[in-house]
């Protein structure tokens, strides 16, 4: 018996293979880029959520800023202006303070207080350079002075001594910045003085000091020279006197010597003490220093 041989067609399906496989790709393909979109999407729709967020809280901050920078302006305007009236030359109004709650009116009050506080300072600055000038002035006099009539001691300037009084109570006005009695005298003392001060005295006073035993007591021979203004070149007058108090500690007042060819008297209380007129003249002569 014959073998047979069966012959049968081969199909090739690579083609369809491939198609299928081309689709599956594009089929993947598409929905990649459609989750893309989507994650896109997504994300954009976040990132304005975000924005409008970000804007509301922005508007709700500076809602809350605004309302703590009104209370901020109003204490440190009210500080400045404390300080800025520590001489008495502004008034102060609480409640004119209260319109600080409005920002274009604190930020103007805020302008004045600090011009007002600017001016105060240069007003300040003005005191202390007259101040000054001043002591500098009788300085040189007192050199110029001691040139004939040697060492002197100390000065009186009725002038200087209300600058300086002047500039006391302003540095204690500015510690005092609440409002209080203390605080209220003192700024009338301060007006006080300034007006005085307009039309304050212009002569001063050097002294010339010398120390002399006169029956075992150590008396102080004073020479006082008065000088009319600071632009005097020499004084208008000189005389003498003694202490008996500050180094001696007698219970006398000083005794009055007068110019140089004027008397004086003596009376019964110095002489009850043990002094004689003699002595005061021989003080007079050897220690008063007087201008030939």
């Amino acid at each position: 018996m014959s073998d047979r041989i069966t012959k049968g067609s081969e199909n090739d399906y690579h083609p369809v293979n491939q198609y299928i496989d081309e689709q599956s790709k594009l089929r993947r393909a598409r929905s990649f880029w459609i989750n893309a979109k989507s994650w896109a999407l997504i994300l954009i729709a976040i990132g304005f959520l975000m924005v409008l967020l970000a804007w509301a809280y922005s508007l709700l901050h500076k809602h809350y800023i605004l309302k703590r920078v009104a209370v901020v302006q109003e204490k440190v305007i009210e500080e400045k202006i404390n300080n800025a009236i520590s001489s008495g030359g502004i008034s102060k109004s609480v409640e004119k303070l209260q319109m600080l709650g409005n920002n274009e009116i604190a930020i103007e009050k805020l302008n004045e207080a600090e011009k007002a506080l600017e001016n105060e300072k240069n007003k300040n600055k003005e005191l202390a350079g007259k101040i000054e000038d001043t002591a500098k002035q009788i300085n040189k006099q007192k050199e110029e002075l001691e040139k004939s009539v040697g060492k002197i001691e100390t000065f009186e300037s009725e002038q200087l001594a209300s600058l300086n009084k002047q500039q006391e109570l302003e540095n204690k006005i500015a510690k005092l910045v609440k409002e209080s009695d203390e605080r209220a005298e003192t700024i009338k003392k301060l007006e006080d003085i300034k007006e005085k001060n307009k039309n304050a005295v212009q002569n001063y006073y050097l002294f010339n000091e010398e120390i002399i035993k006169v029956n075992n007591k150590n008396l102080r021979v004073m020479t006082r020279y008065k000088f009319k203004d600071l632009n005097a070149t020499k004084p208008m007058s000189v005389d003498c006197y003694i202490d008996f108090y500050k180094i001696a500690k007698l219970d006398l007042v000083d005794l009055n010597l007068g110019t140089l060819n004027s008397d004086f008297k003596v009376p019964k209380k110095y002489r009850d003490s043990g002094f004689t007129k003699q002595q005061f003249l021989d003080l007079k002569q050897n220690n008063c220093r007087y201008l030939k």
